[in-house]
C-alpha cells in the first residue's frame, strides 16, 4: 500500500513556493467558520486565499445566512498577513 503523506507534499510547495518568491492563489471550500479557521491561519502568508463558503447540508435558509454571517466575521477579524477574499 502506497500511503500518501499530503502535509508533507504541502510542505514541498511552500518551500517550492517561497523558494520562487510567488504566492498562488488558493480556492478554500468551507462548510463552517469553525473547520475553516486553522486553514486560513496556516495557509495565509503562503497563498493568496478565496475562502468558498458552501453547504448544502443546511436547508434551512436562516441558519445558512447565519453560517456564512459567521465565516465573513472570522475573516474581517483574523490578522492576517495577506487578503481574504469571501465568494459564496
Amino acid at each position: 500500500m502506497n500511503v500518501r503523506n499530503l502535509q508533507k507534499e504541502l510542505e514541498g510547495i511552500i518551500k517550492s513556493n517561497e523558494a520562487s518568491g510567488i504566492y498562488p492563489k488558493l480556492l478554500l471550500h468551507a462548510c463552517c467558520a469553525p473547520c475553516s479557521s486553522y486553514c486560513m491561519e496556516y495557509l495565509n502568508s503562503k497563498f493568496d486565499i478565496t475562502v468558498f463558503y458552501y453547504n448544502p447540508n443546511i436547508d434551512d435558509p436562516k441558519e445558512y445566512r447565519l453560517r456564512v454571517d459567521e465565516e465573513k466575521r472570522l475573516i474581517a477579524s483574523m490578522p492576517f498577513e495577506r487578503e481574504v477574499k469571501f465568494i459564496e
